[in-house]
């Protein structure tokens, strides 16, 4: 079930860490008080320096997660639409790790592209 959830996970954790991100670095360097009257992190004095860390930290990573996911899931249906069974074939490693990655509605996705093509695998 966490499988195919994943990409949305990793979207959301990336939406909320940039906006603590854009907080922290609002109350340490900018100050800009329109955004302050918003919400601000000034009231854990010195540790607002690690949040600007962690958040730079998860931001890096869930937006190049999130961009492998989309990509993986784009790549993934573009080759079941494929018309071209030697295309298919040839990229069934990338299909398989593809649909392990993304729980049981993408295998079963491979499984009836496999059968369409007549592949017993």
């Amino acid at each position: 079930m966490f499988k195919d959830k994943i990409y949305i996970i990793s979207i959301v954790i990336t939406i909320v860490s940039l906006f603590f991100f854009i907080v922290s670095i609002n109350d340490l360097l900018f100050g800009n008080g329109a955004l302050i009257h918003l919400f601000s992190l000034k009231f854990i004095g010195a540790w607002q320096y690690w949040v600007l860390i962690v958040s730079v930290i998860l931001f890096s990573y869930f937006a190049y997660m999130s961009y492998s996911l989309i990509s993986d899931m784009s790549k993934f249906k573009k080759l079941l639409q494929s018309s071209s069974k030697k295309t298919f074939i040839s990229n069934m490693p990338d299909l398989e790790r593809i649909s392990k990655r993304f729980g049981s509605h993408y295998d079963d996705l491979l499984t009836e592209a496999k059968h369409k093509w007549g592949i017993k695998k």
